[in-house]
């Protein structure tokens, strides 16, 4: 079997932004268009028309381009809208002023991912909200590697483990593959996925780990976390760490 991990370093060492842009190497480039300024992030799907008013009856203010990132403040509830990933009706508003579509974003979640417009911020989704994708009657991970050692702790937590297979780095995509539930906010009750190099991990196969909690703290989000092959030599021992939420972390959500 292929699936397997090497981590580097120890994750629970926070790094500077500068020191994350080179452990990242070859995907420092598909990162540094993220946007400076709103509250949050996100990238455009397409050409996206920027409107005065959350309906495609709005004035058309200007348009953006698609593949790019764009700072989002707040959103509402406006006129529903079909994309790639179904219908919406959620509108948020953009650095620069106007109204873009969700339908016209990627987030990393179906939910609003900033605080409402004129309101409080938003509650994450409940964890009874998520889908149960497709099961495996066994763990399709490599013994001793991250990947066995994070499907042991889903099935630990639901009883079952997921059907999920290939390198870390691919785990992102085959679980939406197979029906589960993939974010980029931090989460609980998840199985974080690492890109290859994020954190110092191994840059050719990636790493996965369990979530256990999430913090918020002055300067962004903590994940407190469980692992096994920390130190990349294979012997099927257990980590516990804390490390910060930064891009290229995924989230494959457990019910």
């Amino acid at each position: 079997m292929s699936e397997t991990c090497r981590p580097r370093r120890r994750l629970h060492r926070v790094v500077s932004a500068i020191a994350v842009a080179a452990a990242i190497g070859g995907m420092t480039t598909a990162f540094a268009d993220q946007a400076d300024a709103g509250i949050k992030s996100a990238k455009t799907l397409q050409v996206l028309n920027v409107r005065s008013a959350p309906s495609a009856s709005g004035q058309l203010l200007r348009q953006l381009p698609a593949n790019v990132q764009v700072g989002i403040n707040c959103w509402t509830n406006g006129q529903a809208v079909t994309g790639k990933y179904g219908t919406t009706t959620i509108w948020y508003t953009v650095d620069g002023g106007g109204w873009v579509t969700d339908a016209g974003l990627y987030t990393g979640t179906n939910n609003p991912v900033t605080p409402k417009c004129g309101g409080a911020p938003t509650p994450p989704p409940a964890t009874s909200g998520r889908k149960v994708g497709a099961k495996s009657g066994a763990n399709t991970g490599m013994r001793g590697q991250c990947t066995w050692g994070a499907m042991e702790l889903w099935r630990q937590a639901t009883g079952y483990y997921p059907a999920i297979r290939g390198n870390a780095k691919d785990w992102a995509d085959s679980a939406r593959a197979n029906g589960w539930t993939v974010v980029l906010d931090a989460q609980p009750r998840s199985i974080v996925v690492f890109a290859p190099g994020v954190h110092g991990v191994d840059r050719t196969y990636g790493h996965v780990a369990w979530v256990k909690s999430v913090e918020r703290r002055g300067d962004g989000l903590y994940i407190h976390y469980r692992d096994m092959n920390h130190d990349g030599r294979g012997t099927g021992t257990w980590y516990d760490g804390v490390t910060k939420d930064i891009r290229g972390m995924s989230y494959i959500l457990a019910p």
